[in-house]
C-alpha cells in the first residue's frame, strides 16, 4: 500500500505540475502569443491566486486530522464557502480592471480570466476530496484523481482549441470538463472509501474556517509575493509581454517540484528530531537539504545559461534572446524560493505559524512597490530581478527566524545532543539535570 501511495502521488503531482507548465506554451503555438499571454495570466497568475482563496490553507489541517475533529461533510461545506468567496472576489477584480482606464480589460480578456477563475476554483473544490483520501490512508486515490481529472480537462481544452482556434469557447469546455472530472473521479472514488463521514454538526464549518484563517492568510500572501512580478507585467505591459514572462518563469516550477521531492520525505524525521531536541542531526539534515537545493539551482543556472533561451523560446513560441539575464534572475529566484520553502516547513515544525505570517506581511508590501517600480524601469528583465530580490528577502526572513529559534532552544537545552537515537525521555532527563 505504501509503495502504491508514493507512486500514484508522484504520478499525480507530475501530471498536475507538468500540465500547468506547458499549457500556456501550447496555447502560444496554437493561437499566438498575444492570446497566449492573456491565457497565461488568467491561468497561472490570477486563476492560481483564486485557487489559493478556494483552498484556504485547509489541506494540512484536513489531511492530518486523524482524530476526526471535523467530518468530511464539514470540510466540504467549508470549502464550498471558500470557493464561493473566490468566485465573488474574482468577479470584483475583473469588473475593476474592465472599468479601470489603465488596465482596460477587453471583453475577451475579462471572459477568459473569469472562466479560468471558475476552472481553478473547481480545482480547489476537488482538493477537499483528495485531502480526505489522504486522511484515510489512501493517498494513491489522491494521485489517481488528480492525474485523471487533470488529463481529462487538459485534453478537452487543447483538443477544442486545436479544432476551433477559439480561446473563450475552449475555456468553457475546460471548465465543464473540470466539473465532469470531479464527478467521474473524485466523487466516484469517495464512494469506495469507508472512513469518510458524511454527517455534520450545524455551524461547525465556521469554526473550521476560523481555525484555517491564519494558514490561509499566510498561503495567500505567499502566492501574492510569488506572483507580484507577473501582476506588475500584466498591469504595465502588453499581453505578448505576459507570454514572454510566463515562458522565462517555467524553470521555477521544475526547481520547486524537484526540491519538494527532496524535502517532503524528510519532514516527518525532522519533526521527531525537533520534538526530541536532537539538534545535531536536525542541523546536519538542514545543511544536507540546503546543499541539495543549492546543487539543483547551480545545475539549473548552468542549463539556463547554455540552452535556456533557445529551448524555452521554441517551447513557448516567443523570442527570448533579449531576456537571457532575466531568465537567470528567475532561475536564481526559484532556488531562493525552494530554500525558503524548506525553512517554512522548519518553522511549521517549530510551531511558529505567527512568525511565518508576520514574515510574509512586510515582504508582501515591499514586493508590491519593488515589482511595479522595477517593471517600469527595466521591463521584463526588471520584473525578473524584482522576483529574485523578493525571494531572497523572504528566504533570509524565514531562515533567520529558524536559525534564531534553533540556537535559542539549543542553548536552553544546555547539553549538546549527540547524533543517534536519542529518545524524548532521555532529553527530559538531561534537561532536568541541567535545571
Amino acid at each position: 500500500m505504501e509503495r502504491k501511495n508514493v507512486a500514484w502521488n508522484m504520478i499525480g503531482s507530475l501530471v498536475y505540475a507538468g500540465s500547468s507548465m506547458i499549457l500556456t506554451a501550447l496555447v502560444n503555438h496554437l493561437i499566438g502569443t498575444e492570446q497566449g499571454g492573456i491565457f497565461g495570466f488568467a491561468f497561472s497568475t490570477f486563476g492560481q491566486q483564486m485557487f489559493l482563496v478556494a483552498y484556504f490553507g485547509m489541506r494540512p489541517l484536513q489531511s492530518t486530522d486523524t482524530s476526526q475533529s471535523y467530518t468530511f461533510s464539514e470540510y466540504r461545506l467549508a470549502r464550498f464557502a471558500t470557493c464561493s468567496m473566490a468566485v465573488i472576489f474574482g468577479i470584483c477584480y475583473i469588473i475593476f480592471n474592465t472599468l479601470s482606464p489603465s488596465a482596460g480589460y477587453t471583453a475577451q480578456k475579462a471572459l477568459v480570466v473569469f472562466l479560468m477563475v471558475l476552472y481553478k476554483v473547481l480545482d480547489g473544490f476537488a482538493d477537499v476530496y483528495e485531502s480526505e483520501f489522504q486522511r484515510n490512508g489512501r493517498l494513491y486515490l489522491t494521485g489517481q484523481a488528480m492525474a485523471f481529472r487533470t488529463l481529462l480537462s487538459v485534453f478537452c481544452f487543447l483538443g477544442t482549441l486545436a479544432v476551433t482556434r477559439e480561446l473563450v469557447f475552449s475555456c468553457v469546455v475546460a471548465v465543464l470538463s473540470q466539473g465532469a472530472g470531479i464527478l467521474l473521479f473524485d466523487k466516484r472514488m469517495a464512494e469506495s472509501v469507508p472512513g469518510m463521514v458524511f454527517t455534520r454538526t450545524p455551524g461547525r464549518q465556521w469554526k473550521l474556517l476560523q481555525d484555517s484563517f491564519l494558514l490561509f492568510l499566510s498561503v495567500f500572501l505567499d502566492g501574492l509575493i510569488f506572483a507580484m512580478a507577473k501582476y506588475a507585467v500584466d498591469a504595465r505591459m502588453t499581453s505578448t509581454d505576459n507570454a514572454v514572462f510566463v515562458a522565462i518563469f517555467m524553470p521555477t516550477s521544475v526547481i520547486n517540484l524537484a526540491a519538494n521531492f527532496v524535502i517532503r520525505p524528510f519532514l516527518t524525521r525532522m519533526s521527531y528530531q525537533w520534538e526530541e531536541r536532537n539538534f545535531v542531526e536536525l542541523g546536519a539534515g538542514l545543511k544536507k537539504l540546503s546543499g541539495i537545493i543549492f546543487l539543483l539551482t547551480v545545475i539549473a543556472l548552468a542549463g539556463a545559461w547554455a540552452i535556456g533561451v533557445p529551448v524555452l523560446g521554441a517551447i513557448s513560441n516567443v523570442e527570448l534572446k533579449p531576456y537571457k539575464s532575466g531568465l537567470l534572475f528567475i532561475v536564481l529566484g526559484g532556488g531562493f524560493f525552494a530554500v525558503m520553502n524548506l525553512f517554512y516547513y522548519v518553522l511549521v515544525i517549530m510551531k511558529k505559524q505567527k512568525g511565518i505570517f508576520f514574515g510574509y506581511v512586510p515582504v508582501c508590501i515591499l514586493s508590491f512597490f519593488l515589482s511595479f517600480w522595477l517593471v517600469r524601469v527595466g521591463g521584463i528583465n526588471g520584473a525578473a530581478f524584482s522576483y529574485m530580490l523578493e525571494m531572497l528577502i523572504l528566504m533570509l526572513c524565514f531562515m533567520g527566524q529558524a536559525i534564531h529559534i534553533f540556537i535559542t532552544e539549543e542553548r536552553h537545552a544546555g547539553i549538546p545532543l549527540r547524533p543517534g537515537n536519542i529518545g524524548g525521555a532521555e532529553v527530559k532527563e538531561r534537561m532536568e539535570r541541567k535545571k
